[in-house]
């Protein structure tokens, strides 16, 4: 038998009966308590809140960590996990969740244990995970916690560990896609990303919650294997499979400065169109504006549907009638307790059409114009099928986060470019491909190591430059005003600026605070003594910077901040240019222009020329993390004569373009 494909055993069975009888049974005398205390813990207690103790709540003002692993486990995961004790995700939603911290401590699992009655187990089981007062818990400190969970519910023999790779949702439906099949899961709870590879608790076919994220490696020639931790590796001869979906639901954030949250949302149309709610359904004449929030209200419903027949477009706009926005498909408008939501549902074509635009300039070459459908429609493809945005009932949001979703920008160079290209996918080895692309290059592309994520073999170093020859060394290379590439002609090829450590040092102190809570292993902070601390409270003043290491392509990898009393190592290019940022007094292009519209470091590919009293010189070229396609280098390369499919095969070497038949 398949390990995770079937319920169990009659014994299991009766096992479950007995555990769902104990959890009912706690439900009713919490409802009890409740109605006692003014409904003060509503239904917090079936037996599985337990396991709530490693899970991170998400920041209802913002989508955070936008499909990035975590070590540490989010409570909104606990909606998952939970399902083992017989609480449905929706529950543990509406009656747990708003009790938790963001990321869960060891007080929150005493605050959940003595709610639950099980006070007397949570010494025991902080001790065998290895937790002190005030820690926040690891993924391996939430399995240990959770495992004992399961024994205490009488149902760990009913959960087995497997490893899949997630090849997307189930659109439509509460299941995703994997190399070993289709299973059952809370889409809100458990966030995954495509093509990567997963360690997950499965009872039956429902996956409860996710373990541990696994490295990639080659499975050919192998049966079924067991992973470090015990897990069995199922389904290791994969059929291709290559999905992209023909609509797509977006997180509307521009029209309000990327808030996600609004007060009211007003719409209107040309042409008559329709709000809808279950069975309701009214019908609003052609010009006139109505309040999706008084209407919920006067419906009763956490959730309302603006739709449209034929052509025409909804349009968003204020309580008097002014339009804020136009667009294709339809608006669904949802209710919770931080105010209301707006996502924004059309065919993956229609999108593309807005995003384009906001990616790329019209102005450049229709080759690359091209190249950058295809870009946009692969990784809109790859977030689609993904997780993270589930909270929202979106797949993806409208900002950098995913892709720049303006549809008042489109023009015509764009949307030929989509057209010209419908449907077309770039993949590798039967998989959609993990496609990036940035403004500007240096010279020279790198690879995931700069996000300290493990390599793929068509991300990596790329040259641009027009001639043959290999620079001396990088530092000689960045100080080079007079390189030929593809992207040169960008005003951010090359730049410079200056740095003041000492000046900025409270700004530079705050972020690096800020960073270090995160604890997502992108710095460390060390003592003089070599000690890993939490905080650089105690640091004193800042002494320097110096770069320790780089990428094979010349970004910097590990950039040391010096203190007095110790230094921090940041190892994460997105981290490096906005710390490098908060110590930057000026900064021109290669122009000699003042750069005064970004706000971090254009790239981190730089070199640092000590000066005086703290002083540091910087010299650096590209605009943007440098993984992927330069946009630049691919209309230099189409002006060039290079069409889009030889402009992808150049940044992403041994992807082919895929179109599904």
């Amino acid at each position: 038998m398949a390990v995770g494909k079937k319920r169990g055993s009659v014994a299991m069975m009766r096992q479950q009966k007995t555990v769902v009888s104990y959890g009912r049974a706690y439900v009713i005398r919490q409802k009890n308590r409740r109605r006692r205390r003014k409904y003060k813990w509503l239904c917090m207690g079936i037996g599985l809140l337990f396991v709530l103790v490693f899970l991170l709540k998400p920041n209802v003002q913002a989508v955070e960590d936008a499909g990035g692993w975590s070590d540490r486990v989010r409570s909104l995961e606990l909606a998952g996990y939970l399902q083992a004790a017989n609480l449905t995700p929706e529950e543990t939603r509406r009656l747990l969740l708003p009790e938790l911290q963001e990321y869960v401590t060891t007080e929150d699992i005493q605050l959940i244990f003595e709610k639950l009655g099980f006070g007397e187990y949570t010494e025991e089981i902080l001790g065998q995970a290895q937790l002190a007062a005030g820690d926040v818990l690891s993924r391996a400190q939430w399995n240990v916690v959770y495992e004992r969970l399961l024994e205490k519910l009488q149902v760990k023999d009913t959960v087995s560990q497997v490893m899949l790779q997630y090849l997307g949702k189930v659109f439509g439906e509460a299941r995703i896609m994997a190399d070993n099949g289709n299973y059952d899961c809370d889409l809100e709870s458990c966030r995954m990303e495509y093509g990567k590879k997963y360690v997950v608790y499965v009872q039956g076919n429902l996956i409860l919650g996710i373990c541990s994220q696994e490295e990639q490696k080659q499975t050919e020639g192998k049966d079924s294997e067991k992973a470090e931790n015990g897990a069995t590796e199922q389904g290791t001869e994969v059929t291709d499979q290559i999905t992209v979906p023909d609509t797509i639901r977006v997180l509307l954030t521009q029209d309000q400065k990327q808030n996600v949250f609004r007060e009211d949302v007003w719409i209107k149309c040309d042409a008559e169109w329709k709000l809808c709610a279950g069975e309701t359904e009214d019908v609003i004449p052609a010009g006139e504006a109505r309040s999706c929030k008084v209407w919920m209200e006067e419906h009763q419903t956490d959730q309302v549907l603006a739709k449209i027949s034929g052509d025409g477009k909804l349009k968003l706009c204020d309580s008097d009638g002014n339009e804020k926005g136009t667009y294709a498909g339809n608006l669904h408008v949802y209710r919770g307790d931080s105010g209301l939501w707006l996502v924004n549902e059309l065919g993956m074509e229609e999108y593309l059409c807005g995003v384009v635009p906001g990616e790329m300039p019209s102005s450049f070459a229709p080759e690359a114009l091209k190249a950058q459908a295809v870009c946009a429609r692969t990784y809109a493809a790859i977030q689609a099928l993904g997780t993270t945005y589930e909270t929202y009932h979106a797949d993806v949001d409208d900002t950098t986060a995913c892709q720049v979703y303006l549809p008042a920008n489109e023009n015509q160079a764009a949307t030929d470019a989509v057209n010209a290209t419908a449907g077309e996918v770039l993949s590798y080895e039967g998989r959609l491909a993990s496609v990036y692309y940035f403004s500007t290059s240096c010279g020279y592309t790198t690879g995931l190591e700069v996000w300290q994520q493990e390599p793929l073999a068509y991300l990596g170093k790329v040259s641009l430059l027009l001639s043959g020859e290999q620079p001396v060394s990088v530092d000689d290379f960045l100080k080079d005003w007079s390189v030929q590439a593809y992207d040169s002609e960008s005003r951010f090829f090359r730049w410079k600026g200056e740095l003041q450590v000492s000046e900025r040092r409270d700004q530079l102190m705050k972020k690096i605070e800020e960073a270090l809570s995160r604890q997502d292993g992108k710095l460390t902070a060390l003592s003089r003594n070599g000690q890993h601390v939490a905080s650089v409270s105690d640091f004193g003043d800042c002494t320097g910077i110096k770069i320790c290491d780089r990428s094979d392509s010349g970004a910097v990898t590990d950039l040391a901040v010096i203190f007095d009393a110790g230094e921090v190592h940041v190892y994460n290019e997105n981290l490096i240019r906005n710390l490098i940022w908060q110590i930057c007094v000026s900064l021109t292009d290669k122009n000699g222009e003042n750069v005064n519209t970004i706000t971090m470091l254009p790239s981190a590919f730089f070199t640092l020329q000590e000066q005086e009293n703290g002083r540091y010189e910087i010299m650096g070229g590209g605009l943007g993390h440098g993984i992927g396609m330069s946009q630049y280098g691919a209309d230099g390369m189409a002006r060039a004569g290079k069409t889009a499919a030889e402009i992808l095969q150049y940044f992403f070497p041994g992807t082919e373009l895929f179109l599904e038949k």
